[in-house]
């Protein structure tokens, strides 16, 4: 399909775009005709296209939708320039809650979800101190957990607890794997693992490798 629309089929394209890039979470494909029409879908993602960004189809709770987020090459070149980055001591508690509430439990048995987005066992700030070093206090916890809440990368769940945020769907499948890798990095450095991840990741970009989930700005 070409991007030659009628006043309507843009009309229908625009409001697409302006949900996928402001909704908190899935858009369902039947929620916006042009999300539903293969055609006009295909100008949606031409359009995000143009503005950097791609049209991403993901699942959560069995609800299938759309979200949009960075090209995996937009994000490599922001990242490269330190745009857009978390300040570390967000870095660090985002890092923790992953490991808490997707990586531990997951190989543990304890949840199935291959999202981000597992609703438990949530975390706690008490928690994600004892899992830090003096330098990181309760007063730089707290509010680096208030920034990641407003940027949706983490959110409140049941009695409080602190679970990831729905703006982690926006990550591509590649910068979704290189959130794992990182993961790794952190928790493993010495094992042969992160050895052949480093060693990826060296003859990739010989520059040195960015620092554990530098590149998670949705």
């Amino acid at each position: 399909m070409t991007d030659i629309l009628s006043d309507r089929e843009e009309t229908l394209v625009l409001a697409a775009v302006a949900a996928l890039e402001a909704a908190d979470g899935l858009v369902p494909a039947d929620a916006f005709p042009a999300l539903a029409d293969d055609a006009l879908r295909a100008a949606v993602a031409s359009r995000l296209s143009a503005a950097g960004r791609t049209l991403l189809a993901r699942e959560h709770r069995t609800v299938a939708g759309y979200t949009s987020g960075y090209d995996d090459t937009v994000a490599r070149t922001l990242a490269s320039g330190r745009v857009g980055l978390l300040p570390e001591a967000d870095r660090v508690v985002l890092a923790i809650v992953l490991l808490r509430t997707v990586a531990i439990p997951r190989a543990g048995g304890k949840h199935q979800s291959t999202s981000w987005l597992s609703d438990g066992p949530g975390t706690s700030i008490t928690e994600i101190h004892s899992n830090t070093d003096d330098d990181l206090t309760y007063t730089l916890i707290r509010p680096a957990v208030r920034r990641l809440k407003g940027r949706r990368l983490l959110r409140t769940g049941y009695l409080g607890q602190i679970l990831p945020g729905p703006a982690l769907l926006r990550l591509t499948d590649a910068q979704s794997a290189r959130l794992w890798e990182d993961l790794v990095l952190v928790t493993l450095p010495n094992s042969p693992f992160a050895d052949v991840i480093r060693r990826q990741r060296e003859r990739q970009n010989p520059a040195p490798a960015s620092r554990p989930a530098e590149e998670l700005e949705p």
